[in-house]
C-alpha cells in the first residue's frame, strides 16, 4: 500500500510539472500580439477560400442543372413547413367534424354487414324452388 501511494505521489507530481511547462509555453506562444494577428488572419483567409470554393462549386452545380446544398436546405425547410401546414389542416377537419382522429383497433370495413330487415322480407329459396 505504501509503495502505491508514492507511486499515486510521483505520477501527480509528474502530471502538475508538465501542465506547468505546457503553461509556460501558451503563455509565451499566446500572450504575443504577433500570434492574434497571426491567427486572425487566417481565419480571415480560411473564410475567404471556403466562400469562394462554395461561390465556384454552386456555379457549376447550376451548370450541370443539379441542387446544391443550400438548395437542397431550403426544399428541406419547404416540406417541412408544408407537413405543419397539412398537419394544422387535419387536425381543423377532424375538429369540425366531431371525429376525435383516434383510429379503431380492427381491419378497415370493406363490406356492409347484411341487413336483418331485408332478409326477412325476401322468401327463403328452396331446392325445389331452385329447380323451377
Amino acid at each position: 500500500m505504501v509503495a502505491d501511494k508514492k507511486s499515486k505521489d510521483k505520477q501527480a507530481t509528474s502530471i502538475k510539472a508538465l501542465e506547468e511547462r505546457v503553461n509556460e509555453i501558451a503563455r509565451a506562444v499566446l500572450g504575443n500580439e504577433n500570434f492574434g494577428k497571426v491567427m486572425n488572419s487566417a481565419v480571415t483567409t480560411r473564410t475567404r477560400v471556403q466562400r469562394g470554393f462554395s461561390d465556384r462549386m454552386a456555379k457549376q452545380l447550376h451548370f450541370y442543372n443539379m441542387p446544391s446544398q443550400d438548395d437542397v436546405v431550403r426544399l428541406s425547410e419547404q416540406c417541412a413547413r408544408i407537413e405543419e401546414r397539412v398537419v394544422r389542416i387535419e387536425a381543423a377537419i377532424l375538429q369540425l367534424t366531431g371525429q376525435t382522429g383516434a383510429q379503431s383497433s380492427g381491419p378497415p370495413r370493406t363490406r356492409r354487414p347484411k341487413k336483418k330487415a331485408a332478409s326477412a322480407v325476401q322468401p327463403k329459396r328452396t331446392r325445389s324452388a331452385k329447380k323451377e
